[in-house]
């Protein structure tokens, strides 16, 4: 799913230069000239997701944009990801950024991602050349993960006219997972926790390309995937674990056959119980999904049955 915001661009014509270096002074300041605006503006579902939970629109409160510069007569390979602004936190409120689109002698391209500022999200630098890079590491508790998105727009210039509004398309780059569960026994049980392992949980995206991932993989005592819980499931009912606001949100990769992937642990009877489920195949574990493993608990057996893949839409 993507999801389009919207930059309105106020633009007049500077002086032409003849070199464009991280953060010239001679873009901004210029008496008399509008300065370029960014805007955010919900897309036709109405929602934009910020992490696990999916959100309104109105609830995002900044992104970040880096811009390049460069000859009007080249297009993007090489140049600073940077080289007009860098790693810029554009304020939805506001949407001023303090820069000014260049003559027609030059074009831009845009880079975006979100959330903006996050810890978990290390930018490649404004001078690397090509494409912009984002180092993710996925957090440990689930509710600490996050719905990390980029965009980018390449070439844009004019002949006469600026542009009035340009749009970035955000897309998810991420794998979202999700957890239902039937209860088939008698009587109640309550589902206490779930955990995913085997999954490597650090690697770097670079912009219209793909994942590059590093380091081992999780586990129970090395950077475990965990989400408390305690949801009671009555019997015969199905419930949804993870609700609008608990997924797991982790990086695209597959996961190897054999990998004891994931552990759920419950209360039945008033005992502790531990169902794991391990892969018989390798699982491929796809970016812009949203996959639903559908569960059926209970009498110490798990099944765990189809499973639901779909693009990643927000929710309703």
């Amino acid at each position: 799913m993507r999801h389009n915001f919207s930059l309105p661009l106020a633009i007049a014509s500077l002086l032409t230069m003849s070199a464009c270096t991280q953060n010239d002074s001679s873009y901004n300041d210029i008496d008399g000239q509008t300065p370029i605006v960014l805007k955010a503006n919900q897309d036709d579902s109405g929602d934009v997701p910020s992490r696990a939970a999916q959100q309104t629109a109105g609830t995002i409160t900044s992104f970040g944009v880096s811009a390049s510069v460069y000859g009007a007569s080249s297009t993007y390979t090489s140049a600073g990801c940077g080289s007009l602004f860098y790693n810029l936190q554009v304020q939805k409120s506001t949407g001023a950024t303090g820069y000014y689109w260049p003559t027609n002698d030059y074009k831009l391209s845009f880079f975006g991602y979100y959330p903006y500022g996050n810890a978990a999200i290390t930018l490649s630098a404004a001078t690397t050349t090509g494409r912009p890079s984002y180092t993710v590491t996925i957090p440990e508790n689930a509710a600490n993960q996050i719905d990390f998105m980029t965009a980018e727009l390449l070439d844009q210039g004019y002949t006469t006219t600026p542009p009035a509004s340009l749009s970035l398309s955000f897309a998810h780059r991420l794998t979202d997972i999700r957890f239902k569960a039937y209860n088939q026994q008698a009587s109640s049980l309550t589902v206490k926790s779930i955990a995913i392992y085997g999954v490597k949980y650090t690697g770097t995206y670079t912009t219209g390309t793909s994942w590059s991932l590093s380091g081992s993989v999780n586990s129970s005592s090395s950077h475990p995937f965990q989400l408390s819980l305690n949801t009671a499931v009555a019997s015969k009912a199905t419930v949804d674990l993870t609700g609008t606001s608990n997924h797991f949100i982790i990086l695209p990769q597959t996961v190897a056959s054999g990998t004891n992937f994931f552990v759920i642990k419950t209360i039945e009877d008033s005992e502790e119980r531990t169902y794991t489920y391990t892969l018989d195949t390798d699982y491929v574990l796809v970016m812009g999904r949203s996959v639903t493993f559908n569960l059926t608990l209970g009498n110490g057996e798990l099944t765990v049955n189809p499973v639901t893949v779909v693009d990643w839409e927000p929710e309703s």
